[in-house]
């Protein structure tokens, strides 16, 4: 059975929440071009790269646990896992990625 897959795209009030704030305070941010988002249709999405990046140049912490991919089958898409704090060896660098590099 396949582990859920990482939220990785956030619609306009889902961010708010997240980042506990009003959408419109997201979207002068988006149009003042300190937050990068995709438009589709009437309504934006926001990465969770481009939302973490904002929140820390914001003045903000760490806005989501370090996570890692999981291993997938030929031909499956990637499928992202949050990291338990205990998964990582002390002697390993941190890496966040959320792509497989090609």
């Amino acid at each position: 059975m396949r582990e859920p897959a990482v939220k990785t795209t956030y619609t306009l009030a889902e961010a708010a929440d997240l980042l506990s704030c009003h959408k419109e305070t997201l979207r002068r941010a988006i149009h003042g071009g300190e937050l990068l988002a995709a438009k589709l249709g009437r309504e934006y999405r926001l990465s969770r790269r481009d939302l973490e990046a904002f929140w820390v140049a914001s003045g903000g912490g760490e806005l989501f646990e370090k996570i890692e991919l999981a291993p997938q089958a030929a031909g499956d898409a990637p499928v992202a896992l949050e990291a338990t704090k205990d998964s990582k060896k002390k002697d390993e660098p941190e890496q966040l990625s959320l792509f497989p590099m090609a």
